[in-house]
């Protein structure tokens, strides 16, 4: 499967797009927000705007200043298993400019580094190779990187009441999005529902896992509970993919106030970004692109030293007999989500929360996931599409 990022100056284009697919014929989809008219243009005929209530956030001022001398440097780099894109707009004619970027790049590559070695499932002896090969009940010592995350993965499990939960680690490897396993080629391929049955099972336990910090130590106790499939004791696993790249996107944004960069962005593989303001106009330009035609813009609206993340259907999917099963994980039924939400953006906040946040709206469905931003979400923009 082929996938295709695309970043533009001075705009910033957030999806990760597929290619293939296409727009049904006169299907027309409905994108919710509760953004407040004039904050957005709906750029396509094939969506139809719902608008949401409860958005309450103040505006914020910006300081202006001489940015006729500013020109960009930027780079790509890869962390965890896909690449970061990393932009900074200032006068680089000044004395020790060059020098004070090249230190800004050094301590951006060593903390992607950092957080990819810390969260990944699969590169041995990470905080959460080692949580995952521990056995139910053990308590091992992680670095503040994996104990922060999992603070974050705590609390937006708790305040969406389960539907984000990154303890779906044997449900996202049955249906063949785990970085080491095959995607089905046939119906015959997919777990058999009493199999996902134990998997969920075994996730809802995730409000069992207890961190803890100790001077300048951290801990996580696995829960106890184990389920048997196949004969084989299962314990709890956990996968950090929903929310490490907005975790690494605020540590990154840190970065830019560390170095006072107050112009560019960060981009983590058109999932979750930090905005910073564009030397030109101010604000950069967001594109959404339509989740069910390539390359076609739906939506579009502005941001300005904000951090946001997205999730969508159309990221990673296959499609056996007429349905789509994608990478995210409803943990009601265990299976890939078929809610209709076909993707989710929030901007505002911590990326962290976010990149959560948009996995747990696209498990909700529509009717739960609007009642959510209206009561929980009144300080970030939300946008969600539906079939």
């Amino acid at each position: 499967m082929k996938f295709l990022r695309r970043i533009l100056l001075p705009s910033v284009v957030c999806f990760a797009l597929v290619l293939g697919g296409g727009c049904k014929k006169n299907t027309v989809y409905t994108v919710y927000t509760n953004m407040p008219d004039g904050a957005y243009t709906l750029e396509d005929k094939n969506f139809a705007v719902e608008k949401i209530g409860g958005y309450a956030a103040e505006s914020v001022s910006f300081d202006e200043v001489d940015t006729s001398a500013f020109t960009p440097r930027g780079y790509s780099l890869p962390a965890m298993f896909v690449e970061a894109d990393v932009v900074v707009m200032t006068d680089f004619d000044e004395d020790g400019a060059q020098k004070h970027y090249n230190d800004f790049k050094t301590e951006v590559n060593a903390l992607l580094k950092d957080i990819s070695n810390s969260l990944s499932s699969t590169v041995e002896n990470s905080d959460i190779y080692n949580f995952n090969n521990a056995s139910a009940g053990d308590t091992i010592e992680i670095s503040q990187i994996t104990y922060e995350v999992l603070e974050k993965a705590i609390y937006v499990y708790e305040m969406t009441t389960g539907f984000y939960n990154p303890a779906l680690y044997y449900n996202i490897n049955a249906y063949g999005f785990g970085s080491t396993h095959k995607m089905p080629e046939n119906s015959s391929d997919l777990p058999d529902d009493e199999t996902v049955k134990k998997y969920t099972d075994l996730a809802t336990h995730f409000n069992e896992v207890e961190i803890d910090k100790q001077g300048d130590k951290y801990f996580v106790t696995k829960p106890q509970y184990t389920v048997e499939v196949d004969g084989e004791t299962l314990s709890l696993k956990l996968d950090l993919g929903g929310i490490g790249k907005g975790y690494a996107a605020d540590r990154v944004d840190e970065l830019y106030d560390k170095y006072g960069y107050n112009y560019g962005y960060f981009n983590f593989a058109a999932s979750s970004m930090a905005v910073r303001s564009n030397p030109d106009t101010g604000a950069y330009n967001l594109g959404f692109t339509n989740p069910r035609w390539f390359n076609k813009q739906y939506f579009k609206t502005t941001v300005r030293g904000e951090k946001l993340s997205t999730s969508g259907d159309n990221e990673q999917f296959y499609n056996l007999d007429g349905v789509r099963y994608c990478h995210i994980i409803s943990p009601e039924t265990g299976k890939p989500v078929q809610t209709g939400i076909m993707s989710v953006t929030v901007i505002g906040g911590g990326a962290a929360e976010d990149d959560a946040l948009t996995t747990a709206i696209m498990c909700m469905g529509r009717e739960r996931a609007v009642k959510f931003i209206e009561e929980k979400l009144t300080d970030r923009r939300v946008v969600f599409t539906c079939e």
